[in-house]
């Protein structure tokens, strides 16, 4: 956690760098992705998955962003992993309007969690972070 506990408070996954959290984000997204093609494939359903897909993904979509208004570390890398699941579900029910709005949020939340980890600033910049106010700094060149 980056509250006023520092850097090295929180469990061991917190205090793992962000590319490592970043990565396991991706794992899990694609887990959910193939859990839902996979259920999808063996669904009875008139919409071809199982009618609790939308049910799970949206609650997870609105965990994500409570936890990012919350300023939890995990808030943005959750709202990006729940995205691909959502591409996946508009693929096998055919609602192919799904795909661009969920490209596009899981590339706003991507680049938040990135940004809010410190893996880049605005111009591109890994800035640093200050762990005792939880927010970012400027690096100076």
């Amino acid at each position: 956690m980056w509250n006023s506990n520092g850097p090295t408070a929180g469990t061991a996954f917190e205090r793992s760098p962000a590319w490592c959290r970043l990565g396991w984000g991706a794992l899990l997204s694609l887990a959910v992705s193939a859990a839902v093609v996979a259920s999808a494939s063996s669904s009875a359903s008139r919409i071809g998955a199982p009618p609790y897909w939308p049910w799970l993904l949206t609650g997870l979509q609105v965990l994500g962003l409570w936890a990012a208004g919350s300023r939890r570390w995990w808030g943005w890398l959750l709202g990006a992993a729940v995205q691909p699941p959502w591409i996946a579900y508009a693929f096998v029910t055919g609602q192919f309007g799904f795909v661009p709005g969920c490209a596009i949020s899981a590339t706003v939340q991507a680049y938040s969690f990135a940004r809010w980890n410190g893996l880049v600033d605005a111009a591109g910049a890994r800035p640093a972070v200050n762990p005792t106010t939880d927010h970012l700094e400027e690096v100076a060149p």
